[in-house]
């Protein structure tokens, strides 16, 4: 018999065995089968791991965008004194920042590389949007026996879902939840009454397992495997919790209150929300900022509740006209503010013609650090003595580089007679936090150091994949497959 055969047989036993005992002390089923898979998952460190992933559509004006560093000191670098200065806001949170510059997605050039960017899938030529992938975020979700939290604001055309909105995949892909309301209900079910979602309710009942019941549980666990499993770190936290008064912090069962959700709930009421495709409140652009807002809420607590390990936010679907005259940037997103370029002057370029874009893009990093990074920069409960924000990775992204030029690897800009010269244009690919000390932070990567004269074929890129395979090496998954990535990004592993 094969050694991977054994080794299923024998996973599939001490499931058998965890669920029946997760049973007899009383758990309801799906809980119980969620608890025995969990039980046997791919063992991690003692740290808790989360995961964020972050879509910004329609790419950025690079001039705005790159930091300014020495390439002789990564760790050097800043990221608020380009132009509008895209990534200021994460000034504060530097130290937590990597930029990921010199990567390419597969099988589109344009706003089809949505379809392509989170699974590396894709032979280069060509894309579609039926064959069967699924991204990395769902990857790591499915290893860890965990089900991801999706969130969308406005993911979707009203009327429909065409390929502009396809990011995440699980075999199909995965719609959006994109009203907050909904997802919010579902997470914080035990301070709401509602239906709670599986991994809630596996939380809340570990942290109400008396002292006796987590002893039964961890002798079953003893001498599953030669490394801690997920679930007895899970225990050993619920008791330390629970010797230090604060059992039950970390499950989600103390109603947060979140002001942009409030403000969502208040607006919709008496109004259209479902049973209408082609409209109703969470498909109406003009409630675009406040629904993105509480999306990100949602996610953030979420994370900082233990309520999932994966979180995602798609903010908009790509060639979305939203128009962002509601933050001082007037213009549909899509055809008017990132489809501009530098207007020529007769002896060279205007690159003013860019800001009000760099702005759009500016404002969206900036809701994320509000809303996100500032709520997961607190005490971690599951954590004592270290922040939410050390433990969790956020992943933010484009599905394409340069706005205009519609990039989908590293290219020089053939601007004439400018000042500072053309900038080179990457893919935008940001990681902020620590992942549980697994991920090597405050510094800039490049990984391609091939300087391309103007509108030359790019050369020297890396798949975005390879990033894909170290964040779930850095999770704790392995044997993970991204299109043609082959070498985990390792210079952010720690």
């Amino acid at each position: 018999m094969k050694e991977l055969t054994r080794v299923a047989r024998a996973r599939r036993g001490i499931e058998r065995r965890l669920f029946l005992k997760a049973v007899g002390l009383g758990m309801a089923a799906p809980v119980a089968w969620q608890l025995s898979r969990s039980a046997v998952a791919q063992a991690q460190t003692a740290r808790p791991k989360r995961l964020m992933v972050f879509f910004v559509p329609h790419g950025i004006p690079p001039e705005h965008y790159n930091p300014v560093w020495n390439t002789a000191t990564p760790t050097e670098f800043s990221l608020n004194q380009s132009g509008v200065s895209i990534l200021g806001s994460l000034e504060p949170y530097k130290q937590y920042v990597n930029v990921l510059q010199g990567f390419s997605y597969p099988g589109a050039s344009t706003h089809q590389g949505i379809l392509t960017v989170l699974s590396n899938f894709g032979d280069g030529r060509t894309v579609d949007d039926t064959t069967p992938r699924t991204t990395f975020e769902h990857v790591i979700a499915n290893s860890l026996g965990a089900r991801p939290l999706i969130l969308g604001a406005i993911p979707h055309r009203p009327c429909g879902i065409d390929q502009d909105g396809k990011l995440m995949w699980d075999g199909q892909y995965v719609v959006p939840e994109k009203n907050p309301l909904a997802a919010f209900d579902r997470t914080f079910a035990a301070a709401t009454g509602g239906a709670q979602d599986v991994n809630v309710q596996l939380r809340t009942a570990l942290s109400q397992l008396t002292e006796s019941q987590i002893g039964s549980l961890n002798t079953e666990l003893s001498g599953l495997t030669s490394a801690q499993s997920k679930l007895q770190i899970h225990l050993d936290a619920v008791r330390s919790l629970r010797l230090s008064g604060g059992a039950g912090q970390n499950s989600c069962a103390t109603l947060p209150s979140l002001p942009a959700l409030e403000l969502i709930r208040q607006q919709s009421a008496g109004q259209p929300i479902d049973g209408d495709p082609c409209g109703g409140f969470f498909l109406d652009e003009a409630n675009f900022p406040t629904i993105m807002q509480a999306q990100l809420q949602v996610a953030a607590q979420a994370l900082v509740c233990n309520a999932t390990p994966v979180v995602a936010v798609q903010s908009m679907y790509t060639n979305a006209d939203i128009n962002f005259a509601f933050m001082g940037s007037p213009g549909s997103h899509h055809a008017t503010l990132s489809h501009t370029g530098p207007s020529s002057t007769g002896s060279g370029f205007n690159m003013e013609t860019r800001v009000a874009f760099a702005n759009a893009q500016k404002w969206f990093v900036d809701q994320l650090v509000t809303n996100v990074v500032a709520a997961l920069n607190v005490p971690d409960p599951a954590d004592p003595g270290r922040l939410v924000i050390d433990n969790t990775l956020i992943y933010m992204f484009a599905e394409i580089g340069e706005g205009a030029w519609h990039t989908s690897a590293t290219r020089r800009l053939n601007f004439d007679n400018i000042t500072p010269p053309a900038p080179l244009a990457y893919m935008p690919i940001v990681t902020i936090g620590g992942l549980g000390g697994a991920i090597k932070t405050g510094q800039v990567v490049r990984v391609n150091p091939n300087l391309q004269p103007p509108d030359t074929p790019p050369t020297g890129d890396r798949p975005a994949g390879d990033i894909y395979l170290a964040l779930c090496q850095a999770m704790g998954v392995q044997g993970a497959t991204f299109g043609n990535a082959s070498n985990p990004l390792t210079e952010i592993l720690a």
